[in-house]
């Protein structure tokens, strides 16, 4: 491998003849015949950005209107009878399953007894909610 004192010193690009004088030419040239050429654009092409942000509100409210109607609590949706209490005891009541409804229960909700908490598990918790714990200290 050679050093750099052994790579020869000559620069090894060399610049084409008169390119100086003949690259401000050639610029002027191009750019010239640039100038009297017009394209024409069509009214579509125009309007196209306008008519995509129309259709996209168009849309969102469309969208939003029927969220609405569907989400909004108190309307009366289409498809789903509107039962009385009595009506509803009287043809779904002998449907359900009481040993189900049992099972799916956790045992510790049937229970009548309170489940203790310690101290520190209530303090763990409140930490965990960003209490400060002077204010813990004070209500405990």
């Amino acid at each position: 491998m050679k050093t750099i004192n052994e790579l020869p010193n000559k620069n090894p690009f060399k610049v084409p003849e008169n390119y100086f004088e003949e690259v401000n030419r050639r610029i002027i040239a191009s750019t010239a015949d640039s100038e009297k050429e017009f394209v024409k654009v069509s009214l579509h092409r125009k309007l196209r950005p306008y008519l995509l942000a129309a259709a996209s509100v168009a849309l969102f409210a469309v969208l939003s209107y029927t969220a609405a109607k569907i989400l909004i609590p108190g309307t009366i949706k289409p498809g789903i009878p509107e039962l009385s209490a009595e009506e509803f005891s009287s043809s779904y009541m002998d449907d359900i399953d009481i040993k189900t409804l049992e099972d799916g229960i956790d045992p510790a909700a049937l229970s009548d007894e309170i489940p203790i908490i310690s101290k520190p598990e209530i303090i763990d918790c409140l930490m965990l909610e960003n209490i400060d714990i002077n204010d813990i200290y004070e209500l405990l």
